[in-house]
């Protein structure tokens, strides 16, 4: 593994070097020293730590038998390269569906004047109250409808305001 694809890792899961570096219990300048290394050495205490802390597979020194095991081991670390390639797209799947979940406050004014403490629609910035179930109308009836009563109502609210515009 190289420091290249441990900063990759690390940014997939979202985290910066001094998250990871609190995590893992070792400083900044530890990850970005072994971020910056050709090739880890998996046997150093940082790589071990930092390794749990992205949640991979502990990486064990391999040790060759005289005989059979050279096949075993490779067959070994075929498999965790997959795991580790499965955790990553995990991670890049989940940081992708964030935005259509994330759920902010509405703000939409309310009667009383007050910002609307609500939570938005997942993916939207207004409540449901305030927009965010509306779907409007969708025939050319329902909208001549819809328009027609607003032209009602705002004839209604300028003859109460004897506004000399009424016969609008």
């Amino acid at each position: 593994m190289t420091g290249a694809e441990l900063a990759a890792l690390r940014r997939a899961a979202g985290l910066s070097q001094s998250d990871l570096a609190r995590r893992a219990g070792c400083g900044r300048h530890a990850v970005s020293y072994w971020e910056g290394k050709r090739l880890l050495d998996r046997n150093a205490w940082a790589v071990k730590r930092m390794a749990e802390a992205l949640g991979l597979p502990v990486f064990v020194a391999p040790i060759r038998a005289r005989t059979g095991w050279g096949e075993r081991l490779d067959a070994e670390t075929e498999a965790r390269a997959a795991a580790f390639a499965a955790q990553v797209q995990r991670w890049e799947a989940a940081r992708a569906e964030m935005p259509a979940r994330r759920r902010v406050r509405c703000g939409a004014l309310t009667r009383k004047g007050a910002s609307c403490r609500a939570l938005s629609v997942p993916g939207k910035r207004r409540c449901k109250f305030h927009g965010g179930m509306s779907t409007g109308a969708r025939t050319p009836e329902g909208i001549e409808r819809i328009r027609e009563a607003q032209r009602r109502r705002w004839a209604r609210w300028l003859a109460e305001q004897g506004h000399p515009d009424k016969d609008q």
